[in-house]
């Protein structure tokens, strides 16, 4: 636990390093007059940095409490974006209002009026200035993709829960810090209670993040985790996050950090491959197939059906020794990067050389020792035990590799992993190998090797066969 004051220390030190560099956004001030709420609302636009130089559409974010939030929850989504946690995205801030100096938040962000505080229970004309009046400006100005997400901290993330409630459809993501449920005796909970068992979510997204202990009760958030608990409503994807040793104002920090994680998972393994992009398995002879899951909800059947979020998880690696019937899916929170993993490896048995007599030279490598200037290399590959054997490369446009007049790999860079890596059970003897690539000038050098795996499923890249 004494890591984490180091580690966040860490992050606002990057954090403030990117609001200056290369990933920084461009802001942009507007206003626009609201009929519903009778009144010019100032907003700012950051676009990302690519906006004018490209055709992409966009995800948008409003942040409510824009003038003290917007700029951090920017310079967190430029961190997240660095570490392709998350795309690029349109953000608008949303800052209050004031009058005579009154923060008029009071009034937009409450659901109900309080006698409490003389302005308050303005929260539906103010999501109707969000959903009629400010998202179809923001959308006629700009590239978006019709994804939408609220931030809101306290005040504004009951709003943020109220827009859930009420007007499901206008945003996809919902991130809440520290949401004030206590507002008007406890009101919220209630509210939310009685409302969601009619309400449809299609693949809405919530994550809620607050102080543990008696904030957690006092502000009524365990009274709203134990409801959607209970409840369970159907098309919404939920997660509630507890936070020791911090204040109402810095779980803002921690709750739009993790908040966008969330709402992102499966956008940084929306294009992971398994490190085997081809080869044959034996039955009864396993092989490890590894695959990066970090910051992933990656699932997998051995009978041919399609993985679901009941499916077995995958942790790192598969041990297999058939695919026949496997398949494999990593799972976004929205839906929107789901996609099924291919499987290359096939089930087999072991190969034999063609002419297993065949000559070798007389160093017992393949006998070419360089790459020729056409950008080939060819020659006898001795097999001196039967076993699994590993031929990688990082490849060119254009490079194939065959044993024994057999292509194992041909790079395609549309379809491509970037490091071709093949498997084969080979048998004792010797084998014809040869790799061909376009070199031009400017082709980098071809990173190749051939190892050997004791049980294919060992650290075989530290049994080198050949290396060029």
């Amino acid at each position: 636990m004494k890591r984490v004051p180091v580690l966040l220390a860490f992050l606002l030190a990057f954090l403030l390093a990117l609001s200056s560099g290369a990933m920084a956004q461009e802001w942009i001030r507007d206003s626009l007059y609201s009929p519903i709420l009778k009144e010019t609302r100032p907003i700012e636009i950051a676009l990302p940095k690519a906006y004018r130089q490209d055709t992409a559409r966009y995800d948008v974010w409003y942040v409510l409490d824009g003038e003290w939030n917007a700029y951090t929850f920017s310079m967190i989504h430029n961190y997240l974006r660095a570490i392709s946690f998350m795309p690029p995205i349109i953000i608008v801030s949303v800052p209050n209002r004031y009058l005579d100096g009154y923060n008029l938040r009071d009034r937009d962000l409450t659901p109900k009026p309080t006698p409490e505080i003389a302005y308050s229970g303005g929260a539906q004309n103010f999501l109707g200035f969000l959903n009629r009046e400010l998202l179809p400006h923001i959308n006629r100005q700009y590239r978006t993709s019709g994804y939408n997400g609220l931030c809101g901290s306290s005040f504004g993330g009951m709003f943020a829960l109220y827009a859930l409630l009420k007007t499901p459809d206008t945003f996809k993501y919902y991130v809440i810090a520290d949401a004030a449920l206590h507002y008007a005796n406890g009101y919220f909970p209630g509210f939310a209670a009685q409302v969601l068992p009619g309400t449809k979510f299609r693949n809405r997204v919530l994550h809620m993040g607050g102080r543990n202990g008696y904030s957690y009760h006092y502000m009524r958030r365990d009274a709203m985790d134990s409801t959607l608990r209970s409840l369970h409503p159907e098309g919404l994807r939920w997660d509630s996050e507890l936070y020791e040793d911090e204040t109402h104002s810095s779980t803002t920090f921690k709750g739009n950090y993790d908040g966008l994680k969330f709402a992102y998972l499966g956008y940084y393994t929306r294009n992971v491959s398994f490190h085997l992009t081809g080869g044959i398995v034996v039955p009864g002879k396993p092989i490890k197939l590894l695959l990066e899951t970090d910051h992933s909800d990656i699932r997998y059947t051995t009978d041919g059906s399609i993985p679901n979020a009941q499916s077995t998880r995958v942790d790192r690696a598969l041990i297999v020794d058939k695919t026949d019937g496997l398949r494999v899916k990593s799972f976004s929170t929205s839906g929107l990067y789901d996609r099924e993993i291919p499987v290359h490896v096939t089930t087999g048995d072991f190969l034999r050389p063609k002419e297993p007599n065949r000559k070798q030279d007389a160093s017992g490598k393949i006998t070419a020792a360089e790459w020729t200037a056409d950008g080939k290399i060819a020659g006898v590959l001795p097999i001196t035990a039967d076993g699994y054997y590993v031929f990688q490369l990082t490849p060119s446009p254009g490079t194939r590799l065959w044993l024994d007049d057999r292509l194992w790999i041909s790079y395609n860079t549309a379809t491509g992993h970037a490091r071709q890596t093949v498997m084969l059970p080979l048998r004792k003897g010797n084998y014809y190998l040869r790799v061909e690539h376009s070199k031009t000038r400017d082709t980098p050098s071809l990173d190749f090797g051939v190892y050997y795996s004791i049980d294919g499923q060992d650290d075989w890249w530290k049994n080198v066969i050949v290396r060029k």
